[in-house]
């Protein structure tokens, strides 16, 4: 085991992957790698090493401060559902939270642990409807817990209606920058700040930043 350390294991795959990679579609895995590197740069002293890839619409995550996996979790949602050239870019993931045996500096899938058992696992329970899920040690479930299930699910609710432009919107917010500076560097032309502002009201932004906050106050206590 790898010191006395919790981590978190973000694993997670494209919806609806079969049906992308056709009519000139960008390709998806160059798309989460782009979105990955945009991440790693904004968290570096969070996540360990790259994003790993596997079978083409599969990823894999290791957070060192597990109090921050939902919200990147959350930034890489963003930026795919915010994509130019698809309709909806989405992806499912679950966090697992334990400790690891092993931890690769590549390959990341290639570890094992606590953690990793915890967030594959944790996937193959998030079913349909249900995009984001979170899996806690035995030892460590509690009502508590429970509760942040019960908000992550309601983010998801809020973020599976996401538009494009919303989704642009909070990813900005995701990695600090002010609503002038997302309007500034919008994606096709730049737009005003009440723009980004009406994007985010409608993201159902202020409840989810609330619920962020929430929930990396209170992980740190769990452990």
């Amino acid at each position: 085991m790898i010191e006395n350390k919790i981590y978190a294991v973000v694993t997670g795959d494209i919806v609806g992957s079969s049906k992308l990679n056709m009519n000139g579609q960008p390709n998806v895995s160059s798309v989460i790698q782009s979105a990955a590197a945009r991440i790693s740069a904004q968290y570096q002293s969070s996540v360990h090493g790259d994003i790993d890839i596997f079978r083409g619409d599969s990823w894999q995550m290791v957070i060192t401060k597990p109090e921050y996996s939902l919200r990147i979790g959350l930034l890489l949602r963003s930026l795919l559902l915010s994509t130019p050239g698809f309709k909806q870019l989405d992806t499912r993931f679950s966090i697992g939270f334990g400790s690891i045996d092993y931890l690769p500096e590549n390959n990341i899938s290639t570890g094992n642990g606590e953690a990793f058992l915890l967030s594959g696992t944790g996937l193959e329970r998030c079913k349909k409807p249900i995009r984001m899920c979170l899996n806690f040690p035995q030892g460590f479930r509690s009502s508590t817990t429970r509760a942040l299930n019960i908000i992550i699910r309601l983010i998801d609710l809020h973020v599976q209606h996401w538009t494009n432009k919303q989704a642009e919107a909070a990813s900005g917010v995701l990695i600090g920058l002010t609503q002038r500076e997302i309007a500034n560097n919008w994606v096709k032309e730049p737009v005003t700040q009440q723009a980004i502002s009406q994007h985010l009201e409608g993201a159902g932004w202020t409840q989810i930043n609330d619920s962020l906050e929430y929930f990396e106050s209170i992980l740190p206590t769990l452990f």
